[in-house]
């Protein structure tokens, strides 16, 4: 009985030290519970853009094989289709500016500066509005979402007046009231990158149609991170920066299809198609 007492203990000893394997093999935090996923490694397809959209710098969807791109100098939108593989319509909206964001919403196109300030206007309508989401803690906006479910456009700040808070702000654009607000805060030591101590710098944000999840690309660092929809972290995925050179612009189609638009930086801008995994 004392020899099986002894063997029982060295067993113990050795299953006890024996190092746990690791549950995470890459420097991607793991989605958990997210009923869509996307191979980021591997675009399902990469469309080429145009000289005019080498800096491109938001993009939204428009309607079936068709996108909406920005640059950042252009007061102008241009009508990129999936199929033709080509600018098909280039829309002036007004003078040049620093635009970083565009998104479409049920037949307005809202275009955002890099201060706030939003152009809203209908394709082949006489109809145009400004709204001024200006605010003294954003020193930079560089992303414009909307959210279906709340009906708000949805402005991720860039860079904030350092001493408010340590939080990355996503800002809401309520239509009905009028009013810019503090919609989601993300601590900022939950994104910040510690391995090289680079800082989270939102560059795209957009709403997935189908569960919610608000996806958020930051160009700086090469960062995707995603939120649920009440706001909670589920993930923070390294982009491969061979891949993704200088990400801008993100946006979703209806059926969940997701396309993230790369500034070309010494080569030509390019949207890259992620299909969803089943």
């Amino acid at each position: 009985m004392k020899k099986n007492l002894i063997l029982f203990l060295s067993l113990l000893l050795v299953y006890g030290c024996e190092p746990k394997k690791k549950t995470n093999e890459n420097n991607a935090e793991k989605i958990s519970e997210t009923p869509l996923a996307y191979d980021f490694e591997n675009p399902s397809e990469k469309y080429v853009l145009p000289k005019k959209l080498k800096e491109i710098s938001g993009l939204s969807y428009f309607k079936k094989n068709q996108l909406i791109c920005i640059n950042d100098e252009d007061g102008k939108i241009f009508i990129y289709d999936l199929v033709q593989k080509d600018i098909v319509e280039k829309i002036s909206f007004g003078k040049d500016g620093d635009y970083e964001g565009v998104e479409f919403v049920d037949d307005e196109v809202f275009v955002l500066k890099s201060n706030g300030r939003l152009k809203g206007f209908k394709i082949g309508l006489p109809f145009e509005r400004e709204i001024d989401c200006t605010n003294p803690d954003v020193i930079e906006y560089e992303g414009l979402g909307y959210d279906p479910n709340t009906k708000h456009l949805l402005l991720a700040a860039k860079e904030r007046v350092k001493d408010k808070d340590d939080k990355k702000m996503i800002y809401a654009y309520d239509f009905e009231k009028k009013v810019l607000f503090k919609n989601i805060g993300i601590p900022e030591e939950q994104v910040t990158d510690k391995a090289n101590g680079k800082e989270f710098k939102p560059s795209g944000i957009a709403v997935h149609p189908q569960t919610g999840q608000i996806f958020i690309i930051a160009s700086a660092g090469k960062k995707l991170l995603i939120l649920a929809k009440d706001g909670h972290k589920e993930a923070l995925i390294s982009l491969n920066p061979k891949t993704f050179i200088q990400p801008e612009g993100i946006c979703f189609s209806p059926e969940g299809e997701l396309f993230i638009s790369s500034e070309g930086k010494d080569s030509e801008g390019y949207i890259l198609k992620f299909t969803a995994k089943k």
